[in-house]
């Protein structure tokens, strides 16, 4: 009896030192832009799941990757879509589809202190029936009819500099049912780099 338990000391004991000095690997800590990057997807996987969306309803094959990177951003733009020079510059971009009458302005902002952030939620909720709310303390969505008979989504994410990137689409109300899905897949697309 006594042989066995001093057995039975022994092995947890020599379990104990052989675990001694092993070190196990230590993944990298992610990146601000990882952390965004999840924070998108987990966002776009919560909204879809509400909206009871398909994914597979868009073909992004037709779709082209627009991206600055002196910005750090980048989003999924339709290829037929063309790009208006004259509005465009090293802070963004407009893309138009003039048949469909659609606009997407895309852009960087310094965004000092949130003020231009806190400026561009106030102009979008006044600007007519837009509703919009904060998806964290880093996202603000809204969508909602403006004058003209014309409807419009935005996406703006502020990155961990401060910073803030803005996508907006007007695009014409009376088409909404069928532009809304693309639109979405657009704005779901922004990611910060």
């Amino acid at each position: 009896m006594r042989t066995s338990l001093i057995i039975g000391a022994a092995i947890p004991a020599a379990l104990f030192l052989s675990s001694c000095g092993k070190q196990e690997s230590v993944e990298e800590v992610p990146s601000s832009e990882e952390l965004a990057e999840k924070a998108d997807a987990a966002s776009k996987a919560i909204r879809d799941e509400e909206a009871g969306a398909d994914a597979s309803a868009i073909d992004t094959s037709q779709m082209a990757s627009y991206t600055n990177a002196l910005r750090g951003f980048t989003l999924l733009v339709p290829k037929d879509w063309t790009v208006d020079e004259a509005s465009s510059d090293d802070n963004g971009s407009m893309f138009t589809d003039p048949e469909a009458g659609i606009v997407l302005s895309t852009g960087w902002t310094e965004n000092r202190e949130d003020a231009d952030l806190l400026a561009t939620v106030k102009n979008l909720e006044e600007a007519g029936d837009v509703t919009g709310n904060y998806v964290n303390e880093d996202e603000y969505r809204a969508s909602g009819t403006i004058g003209d008979g014309k409807k419009t989504a935005e996406r703006i994410l502020r990155k961990p500099d401060g910073t803030m990137v803005r996508a907006a689409i007007t695009y014409p109300a009376a088409e909404a049912e069928t532009l809304d899905p693309l639109v979405a897949q657009i704005l779901d697309s922004l990611t910060l780099r």
